[in-house]
């Protein structure tokens, strides 16, 4: 709550104190006397005065045109972001790594009843400190902005600051639901950062096969799925789709199900295994070893990379595969060969 009252509250009544010095400067001689020193083409018309004041929507990067709040560029978001994680990592995996795991399952409650309550509790805290902390800086800034320099695109609006909510929901229930099908607390903070951030390295190597296929490609036609794949980021929904939005709401409830099948059935003995059910051995490699493959790809290719010999098709191929095949075997022996990573 502190936090997110730091981030949301505060940073929108520092966005309302910018604002505020801005319309005073245009009310001030200073303003006239640069007018009047400016050439025609560099004078601002009243229309253009009244645009650069204007709030229509909420969003990250550079304001251009219009009034836009920035405190969503503050690091204090990513500071959330982590919390919201720990969160969930409090409520399973901890548990599971100090033992108290022990006792809980032991309760005379059913399991499902346990996780859903966790689940709740957590939800309901992001919910309640997100909501309270938008509130209050949202009622001070338009207390003082105005409503002539209020025109807000209310689909924009609520795409973004509801997806925010989503992003950090999702965040939640994922650090939730890999506490449930891992034993050992440090392999689940590992799989949380790549997890998370995968989906928009996964979309940069797409993009660098597609040029390799085809070098005169249209890139602002692979653009299009960008917000897609920043479902884990906070304003990830840049263009304000309501396809990124429905994903997330899906991924939530995979999630939530998710987390509450596997809690029903791990026993404390899973407690300081990598993964607490042998299955998930085999597709768990394959996943990680992808995903190790595409980071892979992206530190090769930003290392190597020449504007005056582009990558081949075949090269990039070779590489995937060895990377690929590589990573394979480091999982194998992490996963089935070393006693001591077991122990």
């Amino acid at each position: 709550m502190v936090m997110f009252l730091y981030a949301q509250t505060g940073g929108l009544y520092s966005d309302t104190r910018i604002w505020e010095d801005q319309y005073n400067y245009f009310q001030s001689d200073s303003f006239s006397k640069d007018q009047e020193q400016s050439t025609d083409d560099a004078k601002m018309k009243p229309e253009d005065v009244k645009e650069s004041l204007t709030l229509n929507y909420f969003t990250t990067g550079f304001p251009g045109d219009h009034y836009q709040p920035q405190y969503t560029m503050s690091q204090s978001y990513f500071a959330l972001s982590v919390l919201v994680a720990v969160l969930g990592l409090a409520m399973v995996a901890w548990e599971r790594y100090t033992r108290k795991d022990h006792f809980t399952l032991a309760t005379p409650f059913k399991r499902v009843h346990i996780i859903g309550t966790k689940i709740l509790l957590g939800a309901f805290g992001i919910i309640v400190s997100y909501g309270i902390s938008l509130w209050l800086g949202l009622m001070h800034m338009f207390n003082v902005i105005p409503s002539e320099y209020i025109d807000l695109d209310m689909k924009k609006v609520y795409l973004g600051l509801i997806g925010n909510l989503g992003t950090f929901l999702l965040i939640f229930l994922l650090a939730v639901f890999l506490g449930t099908v891992m034993g050992e607390l440090l392999s689940t903070v590992v799989a949380i950062g790549v997890i998370a951030i995968m989906p928009s390295y996964v979309y940069t190597t797409w993009m660098i096969f597609m040029q390799a296929v085809n070098p005169n490609v249209d890139l602002s036609k692979l653009a299009n799925w960008t917000s897609y794949m920043n479902v884990f980021i906070v304003f990830g929904n840049s263009d304000f789709k309501y396809g990124p939005f429905v994903l997330q709401m899906i991924l939530i409830a995979l999630l939530i199900a998710s987390a509450i099948f596997f809690y029903h059935r791990y026993s404390v003995e899973s407690n300081g295994k990598i993964f607490v059910f042998p299955y998930m051995r085999i597709p768990s490699a394959l996943l990680i070893s992808f995903g190790g493959a595409i980071l892979l790809i992206n530190f090769w290719v930003n290392g190597r990379y020449d504007s005056t010999t582009p990558l081949s098709l075949t090269e990039l191929s070779i590489f995937s595969v060895i990377a690929f095949l590589g990573c394979l075997a480091v999982c194998y022996a992490v996963l089935y060969r070393n006693a001591w990573m077991r122990k």
